[in-house]
């Protein structure tokens, strides 16, 4: 068999696996899709994709909004759908997909090797397959395609984002240039904080020697397309980050807690509980991929026949040295965290969630490390990467399971049955925090286009929990929720409480105090991250 029919099978060989891959993918994110309960942000997307569409659009000019084109998108969805669990998150599944097609095409184009042995086989040294296969496992990104956000759609994008600026560099072409604008553009107002993409894409240029003297005018004309219309964007963010009376929500996080929880997250054992030392061979692995990987030579004698032939299309990897482009890839992997950090020194910003995109870096140095293992020495060496390979299957693949089955989000779903159940019309509602009418509104519903209609019918007779983290001193504090709750309670022989998130709205749980002072405990329900009450209030006599 000749050189291009071996790779014509191997290259179609590699896109059936890649297909399959998707598909087992596919299934892997449907099951258990609707096991976990959604939590209070996951609510919230409906809520805000159905509103009146002029207030979801005013979010595009709104100061500290977030996320207003994954709303917009998603407001069709849920008119044909409907706004159930499964719609809801299923849009994350189906867009999850996209990131294993989009992790193998930016393999084939940064990894030092298009993987390929001789013979034409596909092994262990196939690193833009054996990427992909990762991404599709790994649990925290299976985590986010079984949840109704944009985290699956901002891995996407930013794969999307980074595969245009490969093409673009290795092309040089207006129409790549102009895509890489869009894509990104689209990626940005998907999630404010994925503009960090665009500080390491120009890392990536300078490092991107000898061929960033050939793309300088074209990447300098994309970059003027992006300054330009986001210079108010630009504005009024650097204003909200500096105001000295705007506050983010969020506390401070060390350093030191900022590597160890994303370390967790990436190596994919952030829920699973198990001791950190479980992560140590895949970290292993990964630093082997960032510091041995760049040594590896570029199968480029087969690349030169296949473009003088006319079997089929060939991608070549970027005209850079193999070091530069694990330079790249280091910079993908700690460029925005320092970037976050840094703005977080200034307002807290980290949530880990918000550096998901960091994730398909860590995969493709994995998938070098298994690769650098495989050509280390011998059978022996190829046997370690197998096992090693096994290793990762078999942990991440139990680890997605357990944090698919296991509770591990707000059981709001429970909760409000629960209470909904039980509650005679004449009991008072009380909830605590208030956010959670959004909830009840929801799981009351019929999950139709509009499940908030007439949400306000199912709750009554309700209040909202009283806030106590005003600074007052203990007694003011006591004697204003003392008020307040005899004016709540006025009328009511009994009342549900349900506690969420209690402890960042009371946390001196004042008002708690207070019903265990004026009434008494008759039931009690615990669910993840909620509690249920319901109390015996005292008449006007206690």
């Amino acid at each position: 068999m000749s050189m291009a029919e071996r790779r014509t099978t191997t290259n179609g060989s590699e896109r059936v696996g890649l297909l399959l891959l998707i598909l087992a993918a596919f299934a892997w994110r449907l099951a258990g899709l609707t096991q976990q309960s959604l939590w209070r942000d996951e609510v919230d997307v409906i809520w805000l994709a159905i509103r009146p569409l002029r207030e979801t659009v005013s979010m595009f000019v709104a100061p500290a909004q977030n996320g207003p084109l994954y709303f917009l998108l998603m407001r069709p969805w849920f008119a044909l759908a409907g706004t159930s669990e499964y719609a809801l998150r299923y849009t994350s599944a189906l867009t999850s997909l996209l990131a294993i097609g989009l992790i193998w095409q930016v393999a084939r184009r940064l990894l030092p090797s298009n993987g390929l042995p001789a013979g034409g086989r596909l092994t262990l040294a196939n690193t833009p397959l054996l990427a992909a296969f990762l991404l599709a496992l790994h649990p925290y990104q299976l985590w986010y395609g079984q949840e109704g956000k944009m985290y699956a759609l901002v891995v996407v994008l930013t794969l999307a984002s980074t595969w245009a600026w490969l093409e673009a560099m290795r092309v040089g072409s207006g129409l790549r240039w102009l895509g890489y604008l869009i894509v990104t553009s689209l990626c940005i107002y998907t999630h404010l904080l994925s503009a960090l993409i665009l500080p390491i894409h120009f890392v990536w240029f300078l490092l991107a020697a000898p061929l960033n003297r050939q793309r300088w005018r074209g990447y300098g004309l994309t970059l003027t397309g992006f300054v330009l219309p986001y210079l108010p964007l630009i504005w009024w963010q650097w204003h909200y980050l500096t105001t000295l009376d705007y506050q983010t929500g969020y506390a401070f996080t060390a350093f030191a807690d900022v590597v160890r929880v994303l370390l967790l997250d990436h190596a994919g054992a952030a829920l699973s509980q198990r001791s950190i030392y479980w992560i140590v061979p895949i970290v292993f692995l990964v630093l082997g991929g960032l510091l041995v990987g760049g040594s590896e030579e570029d199968t480029t004698e087969e690349t030169e026949f296949l473009q003088k032939t006319q079997f089929l299309p060939v991608a070549p990897a970027l005209r850079v040295r193999p070091a530069l482009r694990i330079g790249m890839l280091a910079v993908w992997l700690v460029g925005p965290v320092l970037l976050l950090y840094g703005v977080s020194t200034i307002k807290p910003l980290f949530v880990d969630r918000y550096l998901i995109w960091i994730g398909p870096a860590f995969v493709l140095l994995l998938a070098l490390g298994l690769r650098v293992v495989y050509h280390s020495g011998g059978r022996v060496a190829r046997l370690g990467a197998g096992l090693l390979l096994l290793f990762v299957v078999g942990l991440w693949t139990v680890n997605g399971w357990q944090q698919t089955v296991t509770p591990n989000k707000t059981q709001l779903r429970q909760a409000v049955t629960f209470v909904a159940e039980r509650r005679q019309p004449d009991q008072l509602l009380i909830l605590q925090i208030p956010h959670t009418h959004y909830a009840w509104r929801y799981y009351t519903s019929d999950f139709g286009g509009d499940p908030f209609t007439d949400g306000e019918t199912r709750l009554a007779p309700w209040a909202e929990g009283l806030w106590t983290q005003n600074g007052l001193p203990d007694d003011q504090a006591r004697a204003e929720v003392d008020g307040a709750m005899r004016r709540i309670t006025d009328g009511y022989d009994e009342a549900w409480v349900v506690l969420v998130e209690a402890g960042s709205w009371d946390g001196r749980r004042l008002m708690d105090g207070w019903l265990d002072e004026h009434g008494t405990q008759e039931e009690t329900k615990t669910f993840y991250g909620i509690e249920v009450r319901r109390y015996r209030l005292c008449n006007a006599s206690c």
